[in-house]
């Protein structure tokens, strides 16, 4: 695999990612480093805490990164969830959108294979830093390696299901991971709980390592993920018990606000990225790629004078660039608050009377357009605790457990100020965590696009829509670039490309 490196580059950043108050567990963080190789790695507990400071700077900095909206965009115009703007068809629709991807067009490559495979060798590079040390505290060893396994597994997690079988580098050693041939996905899996299961025994149980902020996996960030690694493996016991750890943990509440809920550390988060505004990205890409400049109503008067107003010259500030797919406008309740809160509206205008034209919805969990130099009040959620309360709601579904599947049903759906549900048998109640799920945690994550997959759903519902016609089900994995199967002979390409 010619996209891991022996030495690994990481922003030099003169903002210490990790901050606030309060005393780290076992060192105080010095700023990010600049580079990681396994030969001059790790003299002392502050240069490996400096390390993992870059790895997350890495995770949040640049716009559209995957991990800083890339994934939330791409994946939904994969699914029917996010469309683009008609003003941005003249550089063409994205294929991602119209599922025209292929292995030479390079759009999942860089969007996805290769940043995320280059954090699994920063993550790697790493722990064999570390455990060629002799100079390391016992706690630095030890957290700093659980660390690396769950960013390791959190990447394995989005990698396997985006592409299905892959190359699974456990080492930054080249001459052991250059030529790569495919891991069966059972097997990703795999490691993917052994990482998280050896990260959670280990890793606090507090935010100390993030001076009390929620921006520094934990002992809960892997219990959470861990939780949905084993729903997509329909351990449905063994999502029930971890999911049911975090939602009795008194860390942890549904925020009733849901205004407040994507504020940085509020009490639903679980873990979540923290911007650089000082030189790097100052804050989440959401609100940059969905919120428009400047939305607007017919109420607005002024945008009825055509005399006064120039609409070919002002589409560009009152469209969003991207914005929820036609049918998702329609998929919430009558008085739904996540709608009502979590979703903004603007109108095509049109040049001549009545001056509207389509009604767009666009996300607006992060209605803030970052700024630099201006301390972000919205950190980036990669872990709520909602999620946990659905995953556990089809878990028990699953297990027959009928009342309590309703029950964390009803928990998010009265956050939402909705009725219990209706749902009484066990299709009925897995059909509507599946649309609880799309209204919760849409342009989330690309949590959408995965559902509908594991879930069997995908051809039926993403297959229908006339953007991706003629319909190709080999889109609902993305191809392997091909120099990438070029350079490693023992890669394979994905069906259909």
């Amino acid at each position: 695999m010619r996209l891991l490196y022996k030495k690994i580059t990481l922003p030099v950043l003169t903002l210490v990612l990790i901050t606030g108050g309060g005393c780290k567990k076992f060192v105080d963080i010095a700023p990010p480093i600049n580079s990681i190789t396994t030969t001059t790695l790790f003299a002392n507990d502050v240069q490996a805490a400096s390390a993992m400071a870059g790895i997350y700077a890495t995770m949040i900095s640049g716009g559209q990164l995957w991990s800083n909206g890339g994934l939330t965009l791409n994946a939904g115009l994969s699914a029917d969830e996010i469309s683009s703007s008609q003003l941005l068809a003249s550089t063409g629709l994205s294929p991602f959108e119209t599922a025209r991807l292929t292995s030479i067009d390079g759009y999942a490559d860089g969007a996805f294979w290769a940043p995320i495979y280059k954090l699994v060798d920063n993550a790697n590079a790493v722990i064999d830093g570390v455990n060629a040390s002799t100079t390391l505290s016992d706690s630095a060893h030890t957290e700093i390696i659980a660390e690396c396994r769950f960013i390791r597994a959190f990447c394995f997690f989005y990698l396997t299901n985006l592409y299905g079988n892959l190359p699974m580098p456990l080492t930054s050693d080249f001459n052991t991971i250059a030529l790569l041939s495919r891991t069966p996905q059972v097997q990703v899996y795999q490691q993917i709980i052994q990482d998280l299961t050896e990260a959670q025994a280990v890793l606090p149980d507090d935010y100390s390592r993030g001076g009390g902020q929620r921006i520094i996996p934990n002992k809960s960030a892997a219990t959470a993920l861990l939780a949905r690694a084993y729903l997509y493996t329909k351990d449905w016991k063994d999502a029930d018990a971890q999911a049911s750890a975090l939602i009795s943990d008194s860390k942890f509440s549904l925020v009733s606000d849901l205004t407040k809920v994507f504020l940085k550390n509020s009490a639903e988060t679980i873990w979540a990225l923290e911007p650089n505004p000082v030189g790097g990205t100052p804050g989440p890409s959401d609100a940059s790629n969905f919120v428009p400049f400047s939305p607007w109503s017919p109420d607005d008067a002024i945008f009825l004078d055509p005399s006064v107003i120039d609409f070919s010259q002002l589409a560009p500030l009152l469209t969003p660039n991207y914005y929820l797919y036609q049918t998702m406008g329609g998929a919430f309740e009558p008085n739904d608050q996540r709608k009502v809160i979590w979703v903004g509206y603007t109108l095509i205008p049109a040049p001549t009377a009545p001056y509207t034209g389509d009604t767009l919805f666009y996300p607006t969990k992060y209605p803030v357009k970052p700024s630099q130099n201006v301390v972000p009040t919205e950190y980036y959620m990669v872990l709520r605790l909602a999620e946990q309360y659905l995953i556990r709601a089809e878990a028990k579904a699953e297990e027959g457990d009928l009342t309590g599947s309703a029950a964390d049903i009803n928990a998010i759906r009265a956050r939402a100020s909705l009725p219990p549900t209706t749902a009484s048998n066990q299709a009925d109640l897995l059909t509507a965590v599946l649309q609880e799920r799309r209204v919760e945690l849409f342009a989330e994550w690309g949590h959408r696009f995965l559902d509908l997959k594991r879930t069997g759903l995908a051809n039926a519902v993403i297959g229908a829509m006339p953007i991706k016609q003629p319909w190709n089900g080999n889109q609902l994995l993305y191809p392997i670039s091909a120099n990438e199967i070029k350079t490693d002979p023992n890669l394979t390409q994905n069906p259909g490309y």
